[in-house]
C-alpha cells in the first residue's frame, strides 16, 4: 500500500518489484441527482475486487519511463495510466531524472468495464513509491486521485468497500464483511465501447436515481450474508442506456441466465457482463455452452 509501510532504503534500488493489479466489479453503480456545475453527476457505488489480474514488474532505469507489454492496445504515451501515475510520483518528488522500466503483464481486457488500466496505474503507484522510496501523505495521494479518478483511487484501496463522491471529490469507505463465495462468468462481446465519457454523456437522465433503494439494501444484504438479497439488489444504471445502444449487452444477460446464472450484471460502462454462479462446476459447465458464441468468457470469483 501506498501509506503505512516503511521500505528498507537500500535494497529497492536494484531489486526487482513485482505487483498484482486486480480487476474492479461494480456490484452497486448508481447516478444521482442531476450533474453539478463542474458537469459531473454524483455517484454511489460499491465495488469488490475480482481474481482476475495484471503484474508488473518495476526495475529502476535512467532517467526515461519505459513501459514494456506484449499487447499492443497498451501504450507508453500520457494516456496509460502507469505512466500518467509515474509522472505524477516523479513530480511530488521534484526530481525528473527518476526513472523505470516497468513491464505489464496484460490479463485484464483493456476497455470492457473491470477497470484494468486504473488498477494498473494503482499498481504502479505502489511498486514506484517502493522503488524510489517515497512515501505519499494521504493529501498528496488524494490529489494524484483527482487527476487520475474515482476507480485509480478504489484501486488503491481495493477490496469490498463503498465509493461516494461527485466528480474530482469522493471517499473509499471499506466494508468489513466479506461476500458470500461467488464464482463468475465475464463474457466479453465482439463489439467495442465508445469512451466511458461517451456513456455519460447517453445516459438516460430519466432513470438514474429511481432504484437508489438497492444500494442501501445491498449493504445490508452484505452485512447480513443474505447471499439472495445481494443478488436482487445488484444493479448497475449504465445498463439500460447503454442496452439500447447494445443489444448485445442484453443478449449476454440472457444467455448467462439461461445457463444457470443466479443474476447478470453489466460491469462498469460495459460492455462485459458478469454472471453470478453458485459454484466453479456451474461456471464451467456454463463457460462450456456459451464457448465460442462471444470474444472471450473468464471464469473468476471476488477476492476478500
Amino acid at each position: 500500500m501506498v501509506k503505512g509501510k516503511e521500505f528498507s532504503p537500500s535494497l529497492r534500488r536494484y531489486s526487482m518489484i513485482k505487483k498484482k493489479a486486480f480487476a474492479k466489479l461494480n456490484l452497486a453503480l448508481h447516478v444521482i441527482g442531476e450533474r453539478s456545475k463542474d458537469e459531473y453527476f454524483p455517484e454511489r457505488f460499491i465495488n469488490c475486487q475480482i481474481s482476475l489480474f495484471d503484474e508488473l514488474f518495476l526495475k529502476t532505469s535512467k532517467k526515461n519511463i519505459e513501459i514494456a507489454c506484449a499487447n499492443p492496445l497498451v501504450t507508453n504515451d500520457k494516456d496509460n495510466f502507469i505512466y500518467k501515475a509515474a509522472l505524477l510520483l516523479r513530480q511530488i518528488k521534484g526530481n525528473r531524472n527518476l526513472g523505470a522500466k516497468i513491464t505489464l503483464k496484460k490479463n485484464i481486457p483493456i476497455k470492457v468495464g473491470l477497470g484494468g488500466g486504473s488498477t494498473d496505474g494503482a499498481a504502479a503507484l505502489q511498486g514506484l513509491s517502493e522503488l524510489w522510496e517515497i512515501r505519499l501523505k494521504d493529501s498528496q495521494t488524494l490529489e494524484m486521485a483527482r487527476k487520475l479518478g474515482k476507480d485509480f483511487y478504489y484501486c488503491l484501496f481495493g477490496g469490498l468497500a463503498q465509493v461516494l463522491g461527485e466528480g474530482k471529490n469522493f471517499n473509499v469507505i471499506s466494508i468489513s464483511s466479506q461476500l458470500p463465495e461467488f464464482w463468475l462468468l465475464i463474457v466479453i462481446p465482439h463489439e467495442e465501447k465508445p469512451s466511458t465519457g461517451w456513456m455519460y454523456e447517453h445516459l438516460n437522465t430519466k432513470d438514474i436515481g429511481r432504484n437508489l433503494n438497492k444500494f442501501e439494501k445491498l449493504k445490508e444484504a452484505i452485512s447480513q450474508d443474505n447471499r439472495k438479497d445481494i443478488l436482487k439488489n445488484l444493479h448497475n444504471d449504465f445498463e439500460n442506456s447503454v442496452i439500447s445502444f447494445y443489444p448485445v449487452v442484453g443478449n449476454i444477460k440472457n444467455d448467462l441466465l439461461k445457463v444457470g446464472a443466479s443474476a447478470a450484471l453489466m460491469a462498469g460502462s460495459g460492455l462485459s457482463v458478469a454472471g453470478f454462479f453458485d459454484n466453479r462446476e456451474k461456471a464451467t459447465l456454463a463457460k462450456n455452452k456459451l464457448e465460442g458464441k462471444y470474444k472471450q468468457i473468464i471464469i473468476t470469483k471476488p477476492v476478500s
